[in-house]
């Protein structure tokens, strides 16, 4: 069964047993509401008779009788006994067999059910109302209504308000159809955006419009898709410039090894294969080396070892270790600390090995100079490499961070990858960007205290 049908069925069922309900309420205390307005309506109308003949001097006049006859007698529900002196009736709607029982039950004092305005005359039950007319001569008003009319009117009103609730029970579950559709159809169009990622097919997953919750998880949904078929994108791409950079070594490892099998390479040619083999298997366990690093810095958590370490001292020791590139590139590098030097809380090895990849690159693409800048904020500290070569192509920019893409005197192209595993890793971030005149940018946002305590 579908959500739509579930959740209609549901609110009907409630919808169903709460009215259910209701109407054995509005049933039980209806017959004791009509009960209580028929018996103040005689009390008003046998009181204004009274009231209008109480003065009458010891009898009541002809022209009263019939006023009460007329005040009454409309009303068929209504019996009148008007009794005088020594129960003599004056007057009296009742018919002359049922007078009798009538007279019987007011010498009994009249059995009572339950209220002491229901009487029991002859089987059935009445709404009595006994009014005093003139206290001296003992004279009294009686007025009766059948309960039994009244239940025929119960029974009329419950009928109706039975088929209004029909009717408002009926609208509320279609209108609460149609608004339980308006919420499910974004979840079924969810389902079938979510069932595109199981497939794999993350670019054809698409936004779905919706509100409130239901437009925050479709939100959540289509980022997670795009998010996926870059990473799925960039996976294809790593596999094919991995089989790429490792292809290229091995066959010049084949080659030369086949040829010095098969006599093609001798004497001084077979010396020089050998010391190409060698070489491209150095290049070979580099490549298969920072391919490693670059799964344990992504993958591994007890891989870092954070520490208090002096931001100056970092960037002294990879321009110490860069420096015989320095000088085969004829290169300068000047550091400028803005202010205090900046203690990160970092893994030295690993910010160190960032550094050497950065600065490395940069070293490599300057013509004359490289700058290096640390500047401390309030829990971070900024580190950038400026140098003042061509810069970066703007179609590279972008990627510049994905394993395997290089510029035009790149290696192998995991250095500046591996560079970014290590900065995310230790809680920071980096960016590169081109200069305004020339060269490019290279900027490290690094923490300066734990991430908890930031």
């Amino acid at each position: 069964m579908s959500l739509l049908a579930r959740i209609t069925l549901m609110f009907s069922l409630l919808l169903v047993v709460l009215t259910g309900i209701s109407m054995m309420l509005i049933h039980s205390f209806l017959l004791d509401n009509l009960i209580e307005q028929q018996r103040k309506e005689l009390i008003v109308k046998g009181q204004a008779w009274i009231d209008k003949n109480k003065d009458s001097a010891g009898s009541i006049q002809p022209e009263s009788i019939a006023e009460l006859a007329r005040l009454f007698v409309s009303n068929r529900k209504v019996e009148v006994l008007l009794l005088g002196k020594k129960r003599q009736v004056l007057f009296t709607t009742l018919p002359s067999a049922s007078l009798n029982g009538w007279m019987d039950a007011l010498e009994r004092k009249v059995e009572k059910r339950k209220d002491k305005n229901i009487w029991i005359v002859g089987g059935d039950d009445y709404v009595v109302v006994n009014l005093p007319f003139n206290n001296t001569d003992k004279q009294r008003l009686i007025l009766a209504s059948p309960v039994r009319g009244l239940k025929e009117v119960r029974l009329e009103l419950t009928r109706n308000i039975i088929f209004i609730l029909l009717i408002g029970v009926a609208s509320t579950i279609l209108l609460s159809f149609f608004m339980t559709k308006s919420i499910v159809h974004p979840l079924n169009q969810l389902v079938k955006e979510i069932k595109k990622v199981q497939f794999r097919r993350f670019s054809e997953v698409r936004r779905i419009p919706a509100r409130g919750e239901i437009a925050e998880v479709s939100e959540s949904v289509y980022s997670m898709a795009q998010e996926l078929d870059r990473f799925h994108e960039i996976q294809r791409q790593f596999l094919q410039n991995a089989s790429h950079e490792l292809k290229t070594p091995l066959m010049s490892i084949q080659g030369y090894a086949e040829g010095i099998r098969d006599g093609v390479f001798q004497d001084q040619a077979a010396k020089q294969g050998l010391d190409i083999i060698v070489a491209e298997t150095n290049r070979l366990k580099h490549i298969v080396t920072e391919i490693i690093l670059l799964a344990k810095l992504e993958s591994e958590d007890n891989l870092f070892h954070p520490a208090y370490h002096s931001a100056t001292k970092l960037v002294e020791q990879a321009v110490e270790r860069l420096h015989p590139i320095r000088l085969q590139q004829n290169v300068t590098i000047s550091v400028h600390c803005q202010g205090a030097d900046p203690v990160l809380y970092v893994d030295a090895d690993k910010v160190l090995q960032a550094l050497l990849n950065i600065v490395g690159n940069a070293l490599r693409h300057a013509k004359e100079h490289i700058e290096i800048r640390l500047v401390t904020e309030k829990r971070h500290a900024i580190i950038e490499v400026i140098d003042d070569g061509e810069g970066i192509p703007d179609d590279l920019l972008p990627h510049l961070f994905h394993r395997f893409v290089k510029g035009k005197q790149g290696e192998v192209g995991l250095g500046l990858a591996i560079s970014r595993a290590i900065v995310e890793r230790s809680g920071g971030t980096i960016e590169v960007r081109n200069g305004v005149v020339a060269g490019a940018i290279f900027r490290l946002n690094l923490p300066l205290r734990p991430l908890a305590q930031s």
